[in-house]
């Protein structure tokens, strides 16, 4: 079911500090996004209980194919929410094999424990994980407007501008209605984590793009300069791509990929509010593309992630003529999957480029 494997992306972005639950969420495609919000939040406040189920049931040696923080979502809906939605589709079975040690294991830890009631497993005074208070990043969407008129917009809402951050202290101390500059992004305004600016008059008008600091680093790398071709190999939802078009100021051309229909439309809409007009979107698969396809002949710049790469993908770009920069972006800290795919995509190229 679509509503688990959104909620174990969020698990793991908000893992690997990409951003808070609130921002994951809603940059997530997940249409029912107050329902997501609720999932992910409750099966955060009981991870360390189902961590520790989990482990004790020996679920995921079992299930290889069951990834762990989907694995989390899952077994929080079997044994303390609402039971499975939408009949739980292929995971229904799977967990239900199972289902009959992971309550056992359940009412173990609460003897262990000395408790009767699923509330009661929490540890006292848990509250939110480090990871949940990333700071709110909201980048000033260039081609709308310019960062220091988006700051005056705030000052005069009666938000407190604290200046150019000097250290990562600086954004973690934030709190009330302060806000600063990203000490690395020169467009990058940071907001303490829990800043709702979903209903903001900026951010729905496309003047403020919600994203995650991490998620602007991989165009700022590309970094390709007005006038440029550029390919969006896996673009939805589409922050990356309007973030790219900024730098372009419009000017070139950027092909973007991607095979979910869905997510193609949203994205068609963000870029539409954000005055993206040098994007030309196309529901297919980048690895189906033939580089001697002339339509992209002037490409020079290349932005790839992991579901449309892989070490022969990156060693094919590297090696076409025009290629002259490429960004590999991950949204893991695996070495599988970042350092091993670069190394030996270096290693099967011709060697121009480091």
């Amino acid at each position: 079911m679509a509503l688990y494997a959104a909620a174990a992306a969020v698990l793991a972005g908000v893992e690997s500090r990409q951003g808070s639950i609130k921002g994951l969420v809603y940059a997530s495609s997940f249409q029912n996004v107050k329902q997501l919000y609720a999932l992910v939040c409750e099966t955060q406040r009981y991870s360390a209980v189902l961590d520790s189920v989990i482990a004790s049931a020996g679920l995921l040696r079992a299930e290889k194919q069951l990834r762990p923080h989907l694995a989390k979502v899952l077994v929080y809906e079997l044994l303390l929410g609402r039971g499975f939605r939408g009949g739980g589709g292929r995971w229904k079975p799977l967990l239900d094999r199972h289902k009959a040690r992971l309550k056992a294991e359940l009412a173990r830890l609460k003897v262990r424990r000395g408790v009767s009631r699923n509330e009661d497993l929490l540890e006292v005074g848990s509250g939110p994980s480090p990871a949940s208070q990333v700071p709110r990043f909201v980048r000033v969407n260039t081609l709308k407007t310019c960062c220091d008129d988006a700051v005056d917009y705030f000052k005069r809402q009666g938000f407190s501008y604290q200046g150019r951050a000097s250290s990562l202290e600086d954004l973690r101390a934030l709190k009330g209605k302060c806000f600063i500059l990203d000490p690395l992004l020169p467009e990058l305004l940071v907001f303490p984590a829990q800043t709702d600016l979903h209903e903001h008059p900026l951010y729905q008008a496309g003047h403020l793009i919600l994203q995650d600091k991490a998620s602007c680093l991989p165009a700022m790398l590309l970094a390709p300069p007005p006038g440029s071709h550029v390919i969006d190999a896996c673009a939805a939802p589409g922050n990356k791509t309007s973030h790219l078009a900024a730098l372009l100021k419009n000017q070139g051309k950027i092909f973007a990929f991607d095979l979910d229909a869905k997510r193609l439309a949203s994205m068609a809409t963000l870029l539409a509010r954000a005055g993206v007009s040098c994007c030309q979107l196309a529901e297919e698969d980048f690895l189906a593309v033939s580089p001697s396809d002339q339509r992209y002949r002037q490409v020079q710049y290349i932005l790839l992630d992991p579901s449309c790469s892989g070490s022969g993908m990156l060693t094919r770009q590297l090696e076409e003529p025009g290629t002259e920069r490429l960004v590999y972006s991950t949204c893991s800290l695996c070495q599988e999957e970042n350092e091993d795919v670069v190394q030996e995509a270096l290693q099967q190229s011709s060697g121009t480029f480091r």
